[in-house]
């Protein structure tokens, strides 16, 4: 606890200072993102283990996720490897914890859960805790943000994952002009919105979620949903992990 309550403390007092293969992305080092993991599914059927979402390492056994990537089949992460599915450091999941408030109807509302592991990871240049903002702390509009994740280099329809770890900045989107872009959908306090407005190409896309979005190192959002990947017209939208900082802290011990 000592050591995550530095981190809580670190991202607090920069929160003044501004400064999935993601579409658009380019190949990155886990050395640069070691508080990502790889998170993996097992199909009980061909009992092949592949990855489909990101997580975030917060303690030695706890990693943040987005809810919807917590399912009933058995689950694994893969921390400190640049690789969707090789080499690094794989554990089971234990347990995991959904926020109470999760709401796949609203669009996936508190999209957000706790994954608690079989046994602690091992810090090293490779694996490392995230930094997060006190609750209640906002990112300002327009600033660059960084998503990283393993997911598809094309839409869905089109694309196949990265087998590897990709990055991509992006902007924060005004949460009026987000909500008036996703008009008949519903976006809520919990999320926070980023996208390349008017250009596009860049961007999260299906096996990205749970994955992060940093703004000035810290872990601001997890990809959550999106129409499309990379879209000039509709931004990404992520879970807002300022909004849940207290529940966090309160349950990954």
């Amino acid at each position: 606890m000592a050591t995550w309550a530095l981190l809580l403390l670190i991202a607090t007092a920069s929160a003044v200072a501004a400064s999935n293969r993601i579409v658009g992305g380019a190949d990155a080092s886990i050395e640069k993102y070691p508080a990502i993991v790889a998170i993996e599914y097992l199909d009980l059927e061909t009992t092949i283990w592949s990855q489909a979402c990101g997580g975030n390492i917060l303690s030695p056994t706890y990693v943040l996720t987005a809810a919807h990537c917590v399912v009933e089949s058995p689950m694994r992460i893969r921390a400190g490897s640049s690789y969707r599915e090789s080499g690094g450091t794989v554990i089971n999941v234990k347990s995991s914890l959904v926020h109470p408030d999760y709401n796949k109807l609203v669009f996936l509302d508190a999209d957000i859960a706790l994954l608690k592991l079989e046994k602690a990871l091992v810090y090293g240049p490779g694996i490392q805790q995230a930094a997060i903002y006190a609750q209640g702390t906002e990112v300002p509009d327009n600033s660059a943000v960084v998503h990283a994740g393993w997911g598809f280099i094309e839409d869905e329809d089109d694309g196949d994952p990265s087998p590897i770890l990709q990055d991509v900045t992006m902007y924060t989107v005004n949460y009026d002009e987000c909500a008036r872009l996703y008009s008949t959908e519903q976006i809520t306090e919990n999320m926070i919105c980023s996208g390349f407005l008017g250009t596009g190409g860049k961007g999260p896309c299906d096996q990205d979620s749970g994955g992060p979005m940093y703004y000035n190192n810290v872990l601001v959002g997890l990809v959550s949903w999106h129409y499309g990947c990379g879209s000039a017209e509709y931004p990404s939208i992520n879970a807002k992990v300022s909004a849940f900082t207290d529940w966090i802290v309160a349950n990954a011990v």
